[in-house]
């Protein structure tokens, strides 16, 4: 199968390519401006992952995530009306307190009846993590503080076992959440990745305070 992942160049996508490059022939394409003015190539399935991305970082330039997100995914949606698209959206898209997921959410709306939409929660991992969230930051030794917040963390690799899985059974117009509906507190995570250094509590406006998966959907696929 001929498969596009855009955004390979980021976390979620790089591990994707890597993931898939043995099952399928993988194109892959990055954002902005290749995916607004590049000729896109013809393929059998699309998986959107490229966009701003960053709850916090949406707060300080909102303009930047409704033009980026929104733009790109609708060039993509509009060139791909016959082809699967796997589009990723976030978990902040439940309650709307950021730029950000206000974009994602928008990107759900306009999403045509051939998308697959995709909600990930708290993805993190080892091969080029995000160095700006808390895995990142924990393993770079820069993480200042923690937060009270619950969240359902789910490593990369899972999120791409579940892209697999939706390539082939995914239905469009379908909502999949890939998570897996258990959110623990960012100590308890810190502690289960062997990250023992005391840190102050720090309350963080403009963030879900729990954000959990329902994996009714994923599991009845197999995942």
């Amino acid at each position: 199968m001929e498969i596009l992942i855009t955004g390979h160049n980021g976390f979620i996508g790089s591990n994707l390519y890597n993931y898939l490059n043995s099952y399928h022939n993988i194109y892959g394409i990055d954002y902005p401006n290749d995916i607004l003015n590049t000729e896109l190539p013809k393929v059998d399935c699309v998986i959107h992952l490229a966009g701003s991305t960053g709850v916090r970082e949406s707060h300080k330039n909102p303009k930047k995530y409704l033009d980026n997100n929104i733009k790109i995914t609708k060039r993509i949606f509009d060139h791909y009306k016959d082809t699967k698209i796997l589009f990723a959206s976030t978990s902040s898209a439940k309650e709307l307190q950021s730029p950000y997921a206000i974009s994602k959410y928008a990107c759900e709306l306009i999403a045509p009846k051939n998308v697959v939409i995709m909600r990930f929660f708290t993805v993190w991992g080892d091969y080029n993590y995000r160095k700006n969230m808390l895995y990142g930051l924990a393993i770079e030794g820069k993480l200042d503080y923690i937060t009270e917040h619950k969240r359902d963390f789910t490593h990369v690799y899972e999120v791409c076992r579940a892209i697999k899985i939706l390539i082939d059974k995914g239905v469009g117009g379908e909502l999949y959440e890939i998570g897996h509906g258990k959110p623990i507190s960012p100590l308890d995570f810190l502690k289960k990745i062997g990250y023992n250094k005391v840190l102050p509590f720090r309350k963080v406006e403009g963030e879900s305070n729990i954000t959990c998966a329902d994996p009714t959907k994923m599991k009845e696929l197999g995942w």
